[in-house]
């Protein structure tokens, strides 16, 4: 269902969400050499929408939440072509649900549900990264079957090594109408890119799996090492903190051959 977008973004760069950091402006500032910027994290929680020490919520009214999402997704439309996604995390399917239609509304392209983060309210609840886990996977399958029914196309987003084996979850994924899988791939003892984590996954699952990755990412020679292992998508996020031309040199620098 979602190939025409897979074909526009395969091969491509994008801007890595960094929760705090990548709002409308900031991707618009940033992703020249993209063809995707991700907004977010952002976090599906009514209850706690504008409680003072609790930050990144999405309004709590419908109205008000796509009124907010269009106002980022302008942001970056009026400076970039480029495809806009929306990492969120939530604590309740239903407010995860709403707030991806809320942006599709806002005319958002892709949703990133976010199962990598680390934000301890959540993991205590089973959420972000912890939704890997064997005792949460039943409730992780039964959401991303619920996303998948979404029209808006949606990418799941894990942590390379939270968990030894992900082959039990891709196994599932794979046949659910999801546009693809992010994998953070940060690998913190060498502090590169785990080129052999996605070598790995795209041997087994191949054009079955739309692959993003990123992590580490600091020069064209990662990038180019990634996509011959198989990523379909590569990320950058930090880099950009410093330089706000980073991807576009990067761009270049592939073209180029450099």
């Amino acid at each position: 269902m979602w190939e025409r977008i897979r074909e526009r973004l395969r091969g491509k760069l994008f801007l890595s969400s960094m929760m705090g950091i990548t709002d409308g402006a900031f991707c618009a500032g940033r992703g020249r050499g993209a063809d995707m910027v991700q907004l977010g994290a952002y976090l599906a929680e009514p209850p706690v929408y504008g409680v003072p020490g609790y930050e990144c919520i999405l309004p709590a009214d419908r109205e008000g939440c796509v009124r907010f999402l269009a106002e980022q997704v302008a942001a970056v439309k009026k400076r970039l072509d480029v495809a806009v996604c929306l990492n969120l995390a939530t604590l309740r399917l239903e407010w995860g649900l709403e707030a991806s239609e809320c942006f599709r509304e806002a005319g958002g392209d892709v949703v990133e549900l976010n199962c990598h983060g680390g934000l301890r309210r959540y993991l205590e609840q089973g959420k972000l990264r912890a939704m890997v886990l064997p005792e949460h996977r039943a409730e992780l399958f039964r959401w991303l079957d619920e996303f998948s029914k979404l029209k808006i196309p949606v990418v799941v987003k894990f942590r390379m090594g939270a968990i030894p084996d992900y082959t039990p979850i891709l196994d599932e994924l794979v046949d659910m109408n999801l546009l693809g899988v992010h994998f953070n791939i940060r690998d913190d003892r060498s502090k590169r890119p785990g080129f052999e984590f996605v070598r790995g996954v795209k041997n087994r699952y191949g054009e079955k799996l739309f692959l993003l990755v990123s992590g580490y990412v600091r020069s064209a020679s990662d990038v180019r090492q990634l996509f011959e292992a198989g990523a379909d998508m590569v990320g950058v996020a930090e880099p950009t903190i410093k330089d706000p031309d980073y991807i576009a040199k990067l761009a270049e620098a592939l073209r180029a051959g450099a």
